[in-house]
């Protein structure tokens, strides 16, 4: 037991590569039955005090188990539903529904509508408290968001990098704030996004100014400073944890260009990002939920491209926390 802990130990600090960590199947497939899981809603105490709750989904058994924490986007304070939809066996989420297939804890916290402040420490120590749940493993812990849940989770990949393996984060938002907040629209790459984008892209940088410049007043910093410090991009070389990025070229709300730096940035470190790009998938398209809703709104039905893209998605994801979880020290 001691040799496997200070192997995994060193693999940890020197990169928690995939590769260093796949010592063979996790035999957990998403194939098999999420009935007898045991799903929840449970209070996880923020590092103020303040509960914040969150939906925990478990499989029968002793375990331990691998962990993944789900993580929503949008905005902070969501009602607890929506933590249920990103744990439970019956979400409307293909992909969540996928996860509970496999004999992993499914854990989907709530964070503050706090931009750049405690939504991230909150996520933070959300990740923290489902790693002590009894049944957990905590040294097979995952994370999965999307957009602002994408772009938290790799923030928690950069702040507290000993606390997971891996991190898949489906077209992260604000992975490079300087960007998206100072860029040039006429230049590239916002001068390569098409229309739509930039119309989604231009109102949600004048809708966030306020939320910028209370948070830099509040950490006593000016704007740029505060865009090298909350940018996953400019902090690429303080994850260790493994990275799926999951992109499409038809998002209007992260597209895939402006993610372009931080896959770059991520390669520079030696370590690059696993990177999944579709071609017709709006916004969302990772969790593959039905309904004509947030990005989807107006859209009508998906098509045929569009369901195999999400499929594609799915399992890619599969295979990622497949090789993540692939090794236990018992």
């Amino acid at each position: 037991m001691r040799t496997c802990v200070a192997m995994l130990a060193l693999v940890m600090i020197a990169m928690l590569s995939l590769a260093a960590c796949a010592a063979g199947p996790t035999g957990s497939s998403a194939t098999g039955d999420a009935a007898g899981r045991g799903v929840r809603e449970i209070t996880a105490p923020a590092r103020d005090r303040r509960p914040r709750r969150a939906v925990v989904s478990i499989p029968s058994g002793k375990g331990p188990f691998p962990l993944l924490v789900t993580v929503h986007g949008g905005l902070g304070d969501r009602p607890i539903e929506l933590m249920r939809q990103l744990a439970a066996p019956d979400s409307d989420s293909p992909t969540v529904q996928m996860l509970n297939r496999n004999e992993w804890i499914i854990f989907a916290p709530g964070y503050r509508n706090d931009w750049f402040g405690a939504e991230e420490t909150d996520l933070i120590d959300a990740i923290r408290h489902a790693s002590r749940l009894p049944q957990a493993d905590a040294g097979r812990v995952g994370v999965l968001g999307g957009s602002n849940g994408g772009r938290l989770a790799l923030r928690a990949a950069v702040l507290e990098p000993e606390l997971m393996r891996c991190v898949a984060a489906g077209s992260p938002f604000l992975a490079n704030l300087r960007l998206f907040f100072d860029g040039d629209i006429a230049a590239s790459p916002w001068s390569e996004t098409p229309p739509g984008a930039q119309r989604w892209m231009g109102n949600t940088r004048r809708l966030l100014q306020n939320a910028v410049e209370r948070a830099a007043t509040r950490a006593g910093i000016d704007r740029q400073t505060l865009f090298d410090r909350h940018s996953a991009e400019s902090n690429a070389t303080a994850i260790r944890a493994s990275v799926l990025l999951l992109t499409s070229k038809a998002d209007e709300q992260v597209p895939h260009i402006m993610l372009q730096g931080l896959i770059d940035a991520l390669a520079r470190t030696g370590r690059p990002a696993e990177v999944l790009t579709v071609e017709q998938s709006l916004h969302g398209f990772y969790w593959g939920r039905d309904g004509e809703f947030g990005a989807r709104a107006g859209r009508g039905p998906k098509t045929d491209v569009q369901l195999l893209e999400e499929a594609r998605g799915r399992e890619v994801m599969q295979r990622f926390f497949d090789r993540c979880f692939a090794v236990r020290c018992a």
